[in-house]
């Protein structure tokens, strides 16, 4: 092997090791000029934009959406997007609730994803008036804290009601 071409393998690997380093600081390379979607696109397909947050300390459960159905009575319940008709399709749904949860999602994008699923809902309940969406997820207290007596604690980080329009009508066409 030429001495070029070592020290091309030797400069590609320590292009490499820096996006793991930056990605595991949460540094995204959004902003890195024309350079940055390449970038992007790379560290997605190697795993180099890993965030390694499952070896902290503190690592809590995944975000968790909780949708909440209220009829014109008054009563509730509670319903899942998660279809249970294969786990692929499941791992989709997860997929998109980590879209929800990214700290790069914006407002925007989270009350068009809480509309598309609250139409998925009034689909499947004719009767339902609103949907509560509300994702979040549990601070799981460090091990100390959590032998001195401390619970996990809900954090919502996105909460919507989304209302049914008055002029929608239920699958069999009446209002």
């Amino acid at each position: 092997m030429t001495l070029r071409r070592r020290l091309l393998l030797l400069a590609a690997v320590a292009a490499h090791l820096v996006l793991v380093a930056l990605g595991g600081l949460g540094f995204c390379p959004c902003g890195a000029g024309p350079l940055g979607p390449l970038l992007i696109a790379y560290g997605a397909l190697t795993g180099a934009n890993n965030g390694y947050g499952f070896y902290a300390p503190s690592v809590g459960d995944p975000p968790t959406l909780t949708l909440t159905l209220v009829d014109d009575a008054g009563r509730t319940a509670v319903d899942r997007l998660v279809p249970k008709i294969t786990r692929e399709a499941d791992i989709r749904v997860e997929d998109l609730i980590e879209v929800f949860h990214d700290r790069r999602s914006d407002d925007a994008v989270r009350g068009r994803l809480a509309a598309s699923w609250a139409a998925t809902l009034f689909a499947r309940h004719p009767e339902a008036r609103s949907v509560t969406v509300d994702m979040g997820f549990h601070r799981v207290p460090s091990l100390v804290k959590a032998a001195r007596g401390a619970r996990a604690r809900w954090r919502s980080v996105y909460r919507a009601r989304v209302v049914r329009p008055a002029h929608a009508t239920d699958s069999r066409g009446e209002p």
